[in-house]
């Protein structure tokens, strides 16, 4: 029987291009109320934390933010969550005005290529890392950063420095891809168009995305199916059930003033995810991801993907997505299905570069 593992994953990060109210309002009652959800369905979930802006608070509002941020973690850990490696590098040359955030124009990882160390690719995911593994190894001496999610999804580009730079921080799986996903903005592009055709395999450190390795790190990619071309278009289910959406909790960075009309088409069928962040979703559509997804691959013994949510984007409609998401996934596929978080799987999963 084919074996099911699915990570829940969320990123733990405040809206990147600032706040309404509180950075509790924004990030840390919604993370509350994610952790009580996931003690009520008895799953463990993954907190991807954004930890570059942790260090960038910790000079700005240590009292308000960054202590808050460390115990929200604390407690994630010890309730049998895990933390892992999530990546903004914008924080770095991000500034504070009158609380409001100046944000810098160098949103991805590979902005910072050509930069000298400590603030190249090298530099960047060195700190992050030793950070993230010295704030959880207060909760848990034992603790180990192996897993990592890129900030905007950006592996791309210079994606053989940036896995270069994972594998020599002790990085062993990755979970930043979503088969044909596609998206361009004023400061990043992700193209996950063209990628090898397996459930998961291992990423090569010289970055071609085309081919399965030896040696690197493993892929569980988010789930995902193919936009339908009669679905509704986005614009009109966003109208049609604002009554789902959250209240606002912040702004966002992206913009598209200066994208080619090409690039908006082909976003326009890019690939749907499986996210609970999305209130145009149902019950039945979300479920319906996760089947394309695994019937991919149903002639494989085992397949592992990941949900992705963002606590600071979720309301009452997606924590009931989530209770319904991890119910049907019970009554569908019974004993063959576990929900897993990267720490557990690394007891158990022979990886072929180790």
């Amino acid at each position: 029987m084919q074996h099911l593992k699915i990570f829940l994953t969320f990123d733990y990060e405040l809206p990147l291009g600032g706040i309404v109210k509180s950075y509790k309002h924004s990030l840390f009652d919604p993370t509350d109320q994610l952790l009580k959800i996931a003690e009520e369905l008895k799953v463990p979930i993954v907190l991807f934390a954004d930890i570059l802006s942790a260090l960038k608070f910790r000079q700005w509002d240590k009292e308000n933010f960054y202590t808050p941020f460390l115990e929200q973690l604390h407690d994630a850990i010890n309730k049998g969550h895990d933390v892992q490696l999530h990546l903004h590098p914008h924080w770095l040359h991000t500034t504070i005005e009158d609380g409001k955030f100046i944000t810098s124009e160098k949103y991805a990882l590979s902005d910072f290529a050509l930069n000298e160390y400590p603030e190249n690719i090298e530099g960047i995911v060195e700190a992050g890392c030793k950070e993230l593994s010295a704030i959880c190894r207060i909760a848990n001496p034992d603790y180990a950063c192996i897993a990592y999610r890129a900030g905007g999804y950006n592996l791309q580009p210079c994606t053989d420095k940036i896995l270069t730079a994972l594998y020599n921080n002790g990085i062993r799986y990755d979970s930043s891809i979503s088969r044909g996903y596609f998206f361009r903005s004023d400061l990043s592009m992700v193209d996950y168009r063209k990628l090898v055709d397996k459930a998961q395999w291992i990423l090569p450190l010289d970055g071609d995305l085309t081919k399965d390795s030896d040696k690197g790190i493993l892929e569980i990619p988010i789930a995902s199916k193919a936009k339908n071309f009669f679905e509704l278009p986005t614009r009109f289910k966003l109208k049609r059930y604002q009554y789902r959406a959250v209240e606002n909790r912040g702004r966002q960075m992206h913009t598209n003033d200066q994208i080619a009309l090409k690039d908006k088409l082909i976003q326009l069928f890019s690939t749907r995810m499986l996210t609970v962040d999305n209130h145009t979703y149902s019950e039945k559509y979300l479920m319906s991801i996760l089947t394309d997804h695994v019937n991919r691959y149903k002639n494989d013994d085992l397949v592992m993907c990941s949900l992705i949510g963002h606590p600071k984007s979720m309301g009452e409609y997606a924590y009931q997505l989530l209770r319904s998401f991890v119910a049907e996934v019970r009554a569908k596929y019974g004993s063959s299905v576990e929900f897993c978080t990267y720490a557990g799987i690394a007891k158990d999963t022979i990886i072929r570069n180790t």
